[in-house]
């Protein structure tokens, strides 16, 4: 007789249960045993995993920004050094057939300077230089920036601005699945059939307020600008998010300490009263013997009673060193080194700052490049269409195409040893293994600018008879009779003799 389903399901989740636990798996990190047992991991979609946490994680990283001061010193050293003090500069790079297009690259230059150091928003509030700091820290932040771009707005004669929206007006719980010719939504973003995004849908106010609608923007009008962890993942998600615990941790241990050393500092204590004492109980008296803690002040015993301190040893003596392994964990989280992170100097020597920057600076390299890549490029596209149309950017074609060769220059860094690093970057170019261009490039200077600057100093040294090196400059003029250098050196010699004998 054929034993019932559920007792023959029963028998193979035992049997298959027995054999998972004695499981280890060919990789370790695979294994299901009771040492991993509250490895809990699960395969979930990109979106999936964003979905349900996005949200709490934003306010989460906001709040850290705004209170916690090693997350918002992360925020200032990202934008200092991807964005820097004088902004990433765009230098037009078109060729007409071997040679440069000197005319349409200076109007180019000329046009985007003049709007770009203008205000560019829609509020006419910012710069690009300030709009700019304002994106990355926000995508850091938030874990993405949306940025609409009005064109053929009437507050600027390029014809373009830009408009930062907020992340919470696109709602993540609106989602919708394809069906037929309707496009599918994700989290607010509607995407078509290859996952290419189509538009997004925007509150048209912040809350929860009922009345509130959605509003359709196209894509062609939007940046969305984040970093995605996974393929096929719509929504960014915060920076700040695997230092999120350890942060607010840290931040909270270390206001207990101050709390707990600052009742230290204070000389405080109980009243307890003597076994042999005849006098009445404390706790019944309407007014109770307290004591105040002031500086340098002595209060009397009450009569039977006696004073026992209360001292409380705060901060721990494993105080520093606990800091140092949190801050240690979160700046390895955000890629940074944990002295500049943590403004500590303490026992680090020369040779290990230079080794620790030269590496810190490449993953700033990369975020500026990655920047340039899904802001700036698209950006410039934007305007360069717009400027030719409204005809505040005057060349020899109004097609966008001939003029896209461009470069976004970021900032670069100074030597961390100038006369090492100089005289290595002299012997490589004379050794054909390096170039000017290369070795400019890395300081964030463009070799143009260097010899335009060269040529201005020349020219003004030339014109007040002194050469770059402050030497002065052979003229036609006739000079004066001087001495001749054997005269001179006779004379300083018998002036050395007579203050010998002297």
């Amino acid at each position: 007789m054929k034993r019932p389903l559920h007792k023959r399901l029963g028998r193979a989740f035992r049997s298959a249960w027995r054999e998972l636990r004695g499981q280890r798996g060919v990789f370790d990190g695979a294994g299901v045993h009771r040492l991993l047992l509250d490895w809990i991991a699960q395969t979930r979609s990109a979106d999936e995993e964003v979905r349900g946490d996005i949200r709490m994680l934003r306010a989460r990283a906001r709040e850290l920004g705004r209170n916690n001061s090693y997350v918002k010193r992360y925020f200032r050293l990202l934008v200092t050094n991807v964005i820097g003090p004088m902004g990433i500069k765009l230098q037009a790079q078109v060729w007409a057939g071997d040679q440069p297009d000197s005319k349409a690259n200076a109007a180019i230059d000329e046009a985007w300077n003049a709007w770009a150091s203008a205000p560019v928003t829609v509020d006419g509030r910012l710069t690009l230089r300030r709009f700019e700091k304002l994106i990355l820290k926000t995508v850091a932040c938030d874990g993405e920036a949306f940025v609409r771009l009005w064109r053929g707005f009437e507050g600027n004669a390029h014809g373009l601005a830009l408009q930062a929206i907020d992340a919470d007006l696109i709602d993540e719980t609106f989602n919708r699945p394809r069906r037929g010719s309707q496009n599918e939504i994700r989290m607010g973003v509607e995407i078509d059939a290859i996952g290419r995004p189509v538009g997004y849908w925007i509150w048209d106010s912040v809350g929860t307020d009922l009345m509130r609608e959605r509003y359709f923007i196209p894509a062609a009008e939007m940046l969305h600008l984040y970093d995605p962890d996974r393929v096929n993942q719509t929504r960014g998600v915060t920076w700040v998010h695997s230092v999120m615990v350890p942060a607010h941790m840290l931040n909270a241990y270390e206001e207990s300490e101050a709390v707990a050393a600052r009742i230290g500092a204070s000389k405080m204590g109980l009243f307890e009263k003597r076994a042999d004492s005849l006098a009445g109980d404390l706790a019944s008296d309407p007014r109770p013997a307290t004591m105040e803690a002031n500086p340098g002040t002595f209060e009397i015993v009450p009569d039977g009673y006696e004073f026992k301190a209360w001292e409380p040893d705060h901060p721990t003596a494993q105080f520093p060193a606990f800091i140092k392994q949190m801050l240690r964990k979160i700046a390895s989280g955000f890629s940074v080194f944990y002295n500049v992170l943590a403004n500590d100097a303490e026992g680090v020597s020369y040779s290990t700052m230079r080794s620790f920057a030269l590496v810190e600076r490449d993953d700033w390299r990369s975020i500026q490049q990655d920047f340039i890549d899904m802001w700036r490029r698209p950006l410039y596209s934007a305007w360069l269409g717009m400027a030719l149309l409204t005809g505040s950017l005057k060349l020899s074609s109004r097609d966008p195409s001939r003029y896209m060769s461009v470069r976004h220059r970021p900032r670069g860094w100074q030597w961390i040893d100038p006369e090492k690093e100089a005289k290595a970057a002299v012997l490589s170019i004379q050794n054909g293994l390096g170039t000017r261009t290369g070795f400019l490039a890395e300081k964030g200077e463009d070799i143009e600018d260097v010899f335009a600057e060269l040529a201005r100093e020349q020219a003004l040294a030339k014109e007040y008879g002194l050469s770059i090196s402050g030497e002065t400059v052979a003229t036609d003029e006739p000079a004066e009779d001087q001495p001749k250098d054997s005269e001179g050196d006779e004379e300083e010699k018998n002036e050395e003799m007579e203050s010998a004998t002297h």
